[in-house]
């Protein structure tokens, strides 16, 4: 069992621990995505960001690779009684969709554990028609107590190739292939980061 199928049961905890910041991420992705739209999230794991779009979109696909991690997204909708989002598990490295085949691609505390996160961001690309959006946690900058959570999960496995503080988020996306993205910093106990892309380079 990995990291991922182990800590399915209580990931939701997790991100709870952090609720300011998780709920203005949430209302701050929400706001970006269009009405009616079709969302593609990738590495979704329990579906919160999923089903919290999922009343203004036309459809939501989200995606694991972690099976456990799907089976908790799925009580989770049936229980919310949402009936517009499905589950499949797909790999952020091959995408098994056409190019532009959805209106936003929703990626979220994913590139930070990726040993080659430009081949992520050109499938992501790929298959967005509209915009990518990319929130993550700025893990460089904790402090007190959601600094010894982190020292915590680490001990339990989980294990992310880079910690970015804001500066360095908005340094590395360029790198990847996301360039001219808009930003939106979210203040916190685990403080986070928004980036949008738009196809065309549009930021405004």
């Amino acid at each position: 069992m990995n990291f991922w199928d182990f800590c399915a049961p209580f990931y939701d905890f997790a991100e709870k621990s952090n609720g300011v910041a998780y709920k203005a991420m949430l209302k701050t992705v929400k706001g970006i995505v269009p009405t009616n739209s079709t969302v593609l999230e990738i590495a979704g794991g329990t579906g919160s960001i999923s089903l919290a779009v999922a009343d203004k979109a036309e459809s939501v696909l989200c995606t694991d690779l972690s099976e456990r991690m799907l089976i908790t997204a799925r009580k989770k909708a049936r229980k919310r009684a949402v009936s517009n989002v499905d589950f499949d598990n797909l790999n952020i490295f091959n995408i098994s969709k056409p190019n532009n085949s959805f209106d936003v691609v929703i990626a979220a505390q994913v590139l930070h554990l990726l040993d080659q996160p430009e081949k992520a961001a050109a499938e992501l690309k790929r298959v967005a028609r509209g915009t990518v959006i990319l929130p993550i946690c700025l893990l460089a900058s904790l402090s007190g107590r959601a600094k010894l959570n982190f020292k915590f999960y680490r001990l339990l496995g989980f294990a992310p190739k880079i910690r970015f503080d804001l500066n360095s988020y908005t340094d590395f996306l360029p790198k990847i292939g996301f360039e001219n993205c808009e930003i939106i910093l979210i203040d916190g106990k685990m403080p986070m980061a928004v980036a949008i892309w738009r196809k065309g380079g549009d930021t405004a």
